[in-house]
């Protein structure tokens, strides 16, 4: 079809994004720093920014290959995703050049601004773990945190006697279970799709990254009341838009609201069904268009399986079909880098986290060689 409406996507790792517009009807063009083959295949035009994770993603890399893709292919906007939760600035330049379909750079800075989402939070009765922005004198009870940070990379224990950095902030450890919430918004109101539950995938140095999710899960109505309530409150103060998450800790008197990412996020391959209703519903909540949210919804899970050391992927062999994010013929990828994103369903959530488990430990010999 050639009527369909063309859209942006970008982000570090666009392929979930990019797949879920394309089941909504929309010829998509993608934008990231990794360039895998999945992503290449589905899009017309999929452009892969040098620098990787690290710098990748900057605003002028960014901005020039949004600048080729809509001189080339008049889209009606842009949809991001991760990536630019730290730099609002490429956001608000992005939206010079096309049209943000989704939360925009205020807003974006906003909710990644630790005060004022600390701030907000005692307004409006949620329950938000304290934060400072110099070194505790209690530093086994606190955790630093990187501005703007998302994915789990950025956190760390507190070093004793470090000094602080400017671009860090302290919170205050809470404990309690891993619950990630996607929501869809229309600037004043927020309607639940699902809850997943989340885990670490945990280095020396960085023990908080991030190693999966499966959902949906039933954690009573208690619970789950006062994250919608929460979610409720924070969306009509910050007026989100659109597909967005927030994850918490869930305790046995409280549901700690830890942060907020105004983004399409990383439990799109949880709950996305075979229509690409996430994606439609994304875009008819930021036009300001009515839409109901997808109900039951499948047991599934998705894993990201991490490079155990520096690999070279040479090609050859076939990915099986229960993986994404499969890397292109010829990409190096440094130990730590993400390898592929592992896919799982099951009868239950556990059945599916089980599945993934499994299905990573068999990519893992699948995909490691020789080191070059």
């Amino acid at each position: 079809m050639t009527n369909r409406p063309t859209v942006i996507v970008v982000a570090n790792s666009v392929r979930a994004l990019a797949a879920s517009a394309i089941r909504a009807g929309f010829r998509t063009l993608a934008i990231d720093v990794f360039g895998d083959s999945d992503t290449r295949e589905m899009c017309p035009s999929a452009i892969k920014l040098e620098g990787g994770l690290k710098s990748g993603l900057t605003l002028d890399k960014v901005a020039s290959a949004v600048k080729d893709s809509v001189a080339a292919y008049d889209p009606i906007g842009l949809v991001y995703g991760s990536g630019f939760e730290h730099q609002p600035e490429t956001i608000a330049a992005i939206s010079r050049i096309t049209r943000i379909i989704g939360n925009g750079a205020e807003t974006l800075e906003r909710a990644k601004d630790p005060l004022g989402l600390a701030r907000l939070c005692a307004k409006v009765g949620v329950s938000h773990p304290p934060i400072a922005f110099e070194p505790p004198k209690e530093p086994d009870h606190w955790l630093v945190k990187r501005r703007g940070g998302a994915g789990g990379a950025h956190i760390s224990a507190v070093t004793p006697g470090a000094p602080a950095s400017a671009n860090c902030y302290f919170q205050r450890r809470v404990t309690g279970r891993n619950i990630s919430a996607l929501f869809v918004a229309n600037g004043k109101t927020a309607e639940m799709i699902g809850l997943s539950v989340q885990w670490t995938s945990p280095t020396p140095d960085s023990p908080f990254r991030y190693g999966g999710a499966a959902g949906p899960v039933d954690i009573g109505d208690a619970d789950a009341g006062k994250i919608a309530r929460s979610i409720s409150r924070v969306t009509s103060e910050l007026g989100l838009v659109g597909l967005n998450s927030a994850d918490f800790l869930v305790s046995s008197d409280a549901a700690w609201l830890i942060e907020i990412n105004p983004r399409p996020g990383a439990t799109l391959d949880v709950f996305e069904t075979e229509d690409g209703e996430l994606f439609a519903h994304h875009v008819a909540a930021c036009e300001g268009r009515s839409s109901t949210a997808p109900s039951n919804l499948a047991f599934k899970a998705a894993e990201v399986v991490y490079a155990p050391r520096d690999l070279m992927w040479l090609g050859g062999g076939t990915w099986p079909d229960w993986t994404a994010d499969r890397p292109a013929p010829g990409t190096r990828i440094a130990a730590g880098d993400p390898l592929c994103t592992i896919l799982a369903s099951g009868a239950t959530v556990d059945l599916a986290r089980s599945c993934a488990a499994k299905r990573a430990q068999e990519i893992l010999a699948f995909a490691e060689g020789p080191t070059p």
